[in-house]
């Protein structure tokens, strides 16, 4: 009898991704062997170094981040393509993740990029894995694009935010998608927020979250009223807005078996040294889907 292959796509969401290593340790906990692996942007680097078994060391290494750490990452360029050029945050992530071709994984991953030059979508499967993961999170305007057999590749969720058909494509029978963007529109501040860490929205939400949603609704309205948003802030949340449509419609006619949706709108796009609150968001959500997650595994 063939054994049914259970596959994981982990979307894109910025510094929520780290809600994905959550995700990760509540399926292991469940008994949920996951077989195949597909990331887009931040889901691409999750999903690299846990297919290669080497999630542990990037959730020790995200879980020290300070601030200050996010910041001293941050290599700006105003002549490469993007704010960023992300050489050391990437040259970091080749030291934990040494694998450097996707046929040494463990597990059968994939990454999903953007053509820049023809706008087609770009599953990466074979060859050079650190390009496929760099290529995966350029987000535009934010990372410089990535040279491939001459085009220039970009962020995948200009084109597919949570990788579901590329999931079934690399053999899965049963897909678990995890969407970090669907509560994005919830809440929108700086980029790189200074809320202390001690604030765990994510804790209390879970007892209660109506009473919580609310709260930070009202100060967003408040906000709005008083704060003008800067160029980045309006390029990352009219690119989030995009995304959110473009997911939608692709959902609709290739929904997932299991949808996972973390819920941590108080993480900004670049609140990196948020790995806490992010992570608890992750298992919080996968233990919110048990009744749906339980029978996948006796089916197994």
């Amino acid at each position: 009898m063939r054994q049914v292959k259970i596959g994981l796509a982990l979307g894109s969401g910025a510094a929520k991704g780290w809600a994905h290593i959550g995700v990760i340790h509540a399926l292991e906990r469940a008994g949920i062997e996951i077989d195949v692996v597909a990331g887009c942007s931040v889901g691409a680097l999750v999903g690299a170094a846990y297919a290669s078994h080497h999630l542990p060391v990037m959730e020790k290494w995200v879980r020290s981040f300070s601030y200050w750490d996010v910041l001293r990452l941050m290599d700006l360029s105003w002549r490469r393509g993007g704010l960023l050029r992300g050489e050391r945050v990437f040259n970091h992530v080749r030291r934990i993740v040494p694998h450097e071709a996707f046929e040494e994984c463990g597990r059968r991953f994939g990454a999903v990029a953007t053509n820049l030059s023809t706008g087609r979508e770009l599953w990466l499967t074979e060859g050079d894995l650190h390009q496929a993961v760099r290529a995966s999170c350029s987000m535009p305007g934010l990372l410089s694009p990535v040279p491939y057999n001459g085009y220039w590749l970009v962020d995948g969720a200009v084109v597919n935010p949570v990788p579901i058909s590329l999931t079934r494509a690399l053999g899965a029978d049963i897909v678990i998608a995890v969407d970090l963007q669907h509560d994005a529109h919830l809440m929108q501040q700086d980029l790189l927020s200074v809320t202390p860490e001690g604030n765990n929205i994510v804790a209390e939400s879970a007892t209660t979250w109506g009473g919580r949603l609310r709260q930070q609704l009202g100060k967003m309205a408040q906000r709005r009223i008083n704060h003008t948003p800067g160029a980045m802030e309006i390029m990352s949340t009219s690119i989030q807005v995009l995304e959110n449509r473009l997911k939608r419609n692709r959902m609709a006619g290739d929904p997932p078996d299991v949808l996972i949706q973390p819920f941590c709108p108080q993480i900004s796009t670049l609140d990196f040294h948020r790995a806490e609150e992010a992570i608890a968001a992750g298992k919080a959500a996968v233990e919110k889907k048990m009744d749906e997650l339980l029978p996948l595994v006796r089916n197994r």
